[in-house]
């Protein structure tokens, strides 16, 4: 089965294509996305990431300067009920099922090692569980599974539960960890307790999702979005998702079935060995990569820092994107064909546009004006002045307070009225915030 979409538009809205993927890849795409009714967007995404963490480091890109692995950050935006969080599990099923068989390996060999150790044999190596996948977002969970294991994915239904505490605590040092890890470079763990951990080249692919509301309380932080963490992230965040109709159309077993036996291939394929450990970018590909590059080089000198920054993440990820692409057609040749990059690029655009619509989000909320809450005095003085009542003293008889009082308010705020008393009312919040100060 191959679907055929001619570019990012799909029935007037932009969407993530899937034209330059293998119609296999094609048919549990929209076999996934018809079986849960949900958008498209999602599905490919959560395809990429799930292939990402598969093949982990055992195989990276070439482009003549860099070598590339291929992990991913990726955060799914849309309304709660919006139908993205199941059907992202269902496509992670398969790296579930190896995680849960791996575990039950790893039972079996921590009871013949305790069997071994307690029959007081020496020097056994203590078993090490295989872990693909976390769910525990502690920094001390996400170390230990990567210090462990060549590669892991960690999944957050919600990604506001793993960035808050980061949020509020940013002097940890998590973020600029995390940032490291993106790029795969090594990491020092220093204890006090203990001797220092060195990782070499962690992998860590993240996936999760999160609500358009939420964004400003996530992501929306002066230090996430100046240190560079936002821009390393893939937003998945559709134009417009309807609501999902009440329906019994259910993913074909075909198509599940054909994605576990994919995945399962990749896990257990020996890319070493069989000289596919490293996909080269060479001759046309080559020639596309570099006019994206300078394409972006000049979106940078035009705009802001924070896209600035985002253009030089996509420079990147790009070439990651299209490693993916090019493990889906089961090609005997290790050269990422030119085909295979110019459809990563047009998925750039698309994490383009997402990255845009995600800044607009957070630089909307900070420009929210700052609403002051009036004093007992202020609102006395305001009503007074509007309503210019014979006397003040029925008037602090019909509001229930002392004459004194009235007279303190209007006194103090003489012009104050329900409308057009902003500037005043301003200056005399000011005023009021220095004398607080001053007597504190």
């Amino acid at each position: 089965m191959k679907l055929t979409i001619d570019d990012n538009v799909l029935d007037g809205t932009l969407s993530l294509p899937i034209d330059g993927l293998s119609p296999g890849a094609q048919a549990i795409i929209q076999g996934y996305a018809d079986g849960y009714q949900c958008n498209r967007d999602f599905i490919t995404a959560s395809l990429f990431t799930v292939v990402s963490a598969a093949v982990g480091k055992r195989v990276c890109s070439d482009d003549g300067r860099y070598r590339n692995y291929f992990p991913l950050f990726v955060c799914l935006v849309a309304p709660s009920g919006s139908n993205k969080t199941t059907p992202m599990r269902e496509m992670l099923r398969p790296l579930s099922n190896r995680n849960a068989s791996n575990y039950k390996i790893f039972q079996e060999e921590m009871k013949k090692y305790n069997a071994e150790t307690n029959a007081g044999k020496e020097n056994v190596e203590k078993p090490k569980f295989r872990q693909l996948i976390i769910s525990d977002s502690t920094p001390e969970s996400r170390i230990k599974a990567l210090s462990e294991n060549p590669n892991v994915l960690l999944v957050s239904d919600e990604i506001a539960t793993m960035l808050y505490n980061m949020n509020r605590y940013n002097k940890s040092g998590e973020v600029p960890q995390l940032i490291s890890i993106w790029s795969v470079d090594d990491i020092i763990i220093n204890r006090k307790s203990e001797t220092a951990l060195l990782i070499k080249e962690p992998c860590l692919s993240i996936i999760g999702g999160t609500q358009p509301d939420v964004l400003a309380d996530t992501f929306g932080s002066d230090y996430f979005m100046s240190s560079g963490f936002n821009q390393r992230w893939l937003f998945v965040y559709p134009d417009d998702i309807p609501p999902a109709m009440y329906s019994e159309s259910k993913v074909d077993k075909e198509i599940s079935d054909d994605w576990e036996v994919f995945i399962n291939s990749l896990l257990d394929f020996d890319f070493e060995g069989n000289n596919y450990g490293t996909l080269y970018i060479r001759d046309e590909a080559k020639k596309l990569y570099i006019d994206y590059y300078n394409k972006l080089q000049l979106k940078k000198s035009a705009s802001c820092g924070y896209m600035a920054s985002v253009y030089a993440k996509l420079q990147i990820m790009v070439e990651r994107w299209a490693g993916i692409t090019h493990l889906f057609w089961n090609s005997d040749t290790v050269q990422i064909q030119p085909e295979e990059m110019d459809y990563s690029i047009r998925c750039m655009d698309y994490f383009e546009r997402c990255a845009e619509k995600v800044y607009m989000k957070l630089t909307e909320a900070k420009e929210k004006p700052e609403t002051k809450q009036l004093t007992k005095e202020q609102l006395i003085a305001m009503c007074y002045n509007s309503c210019e009542p014979k006397s003040k003293q029925g008037f602090a008889d019909a509001i229930g307070v002392s004459r004194q009082l009235v007279s303190r308010a209007v006194n103090k705020y003489p012009m104050l009225r329900c409308c057009g008393c902003g500037n005043d009312l301003q200056d005399e919040n000011e005023q009021d915030t220095v004398k607080e100060s001053a007597t504190v």
